[in-house]
């Protein structure tokens, strides 16, 4: 899937260059279009073993990134999706902590720029994940409006 190029550390995966992943300007004009083009790219990330150095080589988050990278769809360096499967160790550690964090708003800036949670936060996704009820198979929930 990927090719080294010549002396350099580099690496050219069969996506380098698929407008599919990283549509051109232009393109599209919304957050909607963008997912739009590169949501049925998004599946082919899943199985590729090389998406934490696709992540660190394109650092999406520094460079602002469009498109598709490391399993996710980026908009301006921020993460909007992210394919079936794929899980946070991809992802850089995070720097410094911040003000944010071990809260709810903390885990979702962390997800929001690509990194993996900082312990902190890993504990109150998971403190937040144990107070969610539990859905039961096959139960059919009603909304009512007011």
């Amino acid at each position: 899937m990927f090719t080294a190029l010549p002396d350099t550390d580099l690496f050219m995966p069969a996506c380098f260059r698929d407008p599919r992943y990283s549509p051109p300007e232009g393109t599209w004009k919304t957050k909607g279009g963008l997912t739009e083009i590169c949501e049925p790219a998004l599946p082919n990330c899943t199985p590729c073993p090389h998406r934490a150095q696709c992540i660190s080589q394109v650092a999406p988050h520094a460079r602002k990134f469009d498109g598709v990278c490391g399993g996710r769809i980026w908009l301006d360096g921020e993460v909007i999706a992210t394919a079936d499967g794929v899980d946070e160790e991809d992802l850089p550690l995070p720097g410094k902590a911040r003000d944010t964090c071990g809260t709810t708003a903390g885990v979702d800036k962390h997800h929001d720029v690509g990194e993996q949670k900082c312990e902190a936060c890993r504990e109150a996704a998971e403190a937040a994940a144990e107070q969610q009820p539990a859905e039961t198979e096959g139960q059919l929930t009603l909304a009512f409006a007011a």
